[in-house]
């Protein structure tokens, strides 16, 4: 698979049809999540329909696909991650870190 662009993100929201997203844009080299995107749950597969909670986290690449026959195709993949789920108090105990350390750097 070619890559065109790549995310690293995680789940906001589980709605009936769709799941809200926070990502990080790989391809740019971002450091930080300044995008969001609502996904259709269709394009999840079965097996991490079952596993997603909110915070789960997963890598989406939208690429080029070529066969051993020479057909390419555009391909949009999304595979979750076997990691901890982020819970919102882990991203403001993060949030409280960083602001302590940057009040001990200032002068």
């Amino acid at each position: 698979m070619h890559a065109l662009q790549e995310w690293e993100g995680y789940v906001l929201e589980i709605g009936p049809t769709a799941l809200e997203a926070r990502l990080l844009d790989v391809t740019a080299g971002a450091l930080a999540e300044t995008e969001e995107a609502t996904i259709p749950l269709e394009e999840i597969s079965l097996h991490d329909r079952e596993q997603m909670r909110v915070g789960s986290v997963f890598r989406w690449v939208i690429g080029y696909e070529r066969s051993t026959g020479g057909v390419q195709k555009r391909v949009s993949q999304i595979v979750f991650r076997d990691l901890p789920v982020v819970a919102d108090s882990d991203v403001s105990e993060g949030r409280d870190w960083a602001r302590k350390v940057m009040a001990k750097l200032r002068p």
